[in-house]
């Protein structure tokens, strides 16, 4: 049964439609009023509306999930065309520059997600990955420009090393690795060399202080979650 002060409400807004009606030019003020208030107080709507999203997101996000999923499926080519029109509009080189560093920054904040989501994309693009390895090989064959080191230089570093990756001191499958990468403009001679183990070497996609610096933040975050096997060396061992 309707209560006394739903009824109100609702007679209310009955009234209001029935004067719109007879008045239809309140409409056209009323959007000028509208648009007017919107532009004076624009920073504040915005921020409201986005707080009230981001509320019923957390709330409930699967609604919103598939909601635009279905809207990017349904606009795929408007999509893919605007990309187009973005990428053609950002010289390459300034392109190239910002995926790497958008690369850099995922990796940096998740080391574990970047990695699971290059190995399923492998999983689901061999030939595609198998290219892009060739192409990298490429690169670096020209990065390196006839540039090398001997094997006795480094058996020589190794030995300075007691042996050790020069990250985080573990002795199992020590390989060669560019304290700057070539595709970054480092050298292929012996000073811009260090022995690294396969899990350091394949997990690292920078330059050896950026490295260095996202081991210490990994093993101030593993002191605090109270893990242990971290190495205590790590990220100081001699260069």
């Amino acid at each position: 049964m309707e209560s006394k002060e739903e009824r109100r409400k609702r007679e209310a807004r009955e009234r209001t439609r029935r004067w719109r009606e007879r008045h239809p030019e309140y409409k056209e003020r009323a959007r000028e009023l509208q648009r007017k208030r919107h532009v004076e107080n624009r920073a504040e709507i915005l921020a409201r509306g986005n707080e009230r999203e981001r509320a019923r997101y957390a709330a409930d996000p699967e609604p919103i999930k598939a909601r635009n999923r279905a809207w990017y499926q349904k606009n795929k080519e408007q999509r893919h065309a605007y990309y187009l029109k973005r990428k053609a509009a950002i010289l390459a080189d300034e392109r190239r520059q910002r995926e790497r560093e958008r690369t850099r920054r995922r990796y940096r904040d998740d080391p574990a997600a970047w990695l699971a989501r290059q190995k399923a994309w492998r999983e689901r693009n061999p030939e595609r990955a198998h290219a892009y390895v060739r192409a990298s090989s490429i690169k670096r064959r020209r990065a390196a420009a006839g540039q090398s080191f001997t094997s006795a230089e480094w058996l020589a570093l190794v030995e300075y090393h007691g042996g050790s990756c020069a990250y985080c001191g573990s002795k199992v499958l020590i390989e060669i690795d560019h304290r700057t990468p070539l595709i970054r403009g480092g050298s292929n001679l012996i000073a811009n060399i260090l022995p690294a183990c396969r899990r350091c070497r394949r997990k690292r996609r920078m330059t050896e202080d950026e490295f260095r610096v996202l081991l210490q933040r990994e093993r101030r975050q593993g002191l605090e979650l109270g893990l242990e096997g971290l190495d205590g060396k790590a990220g100081t061992t001699r260069s």
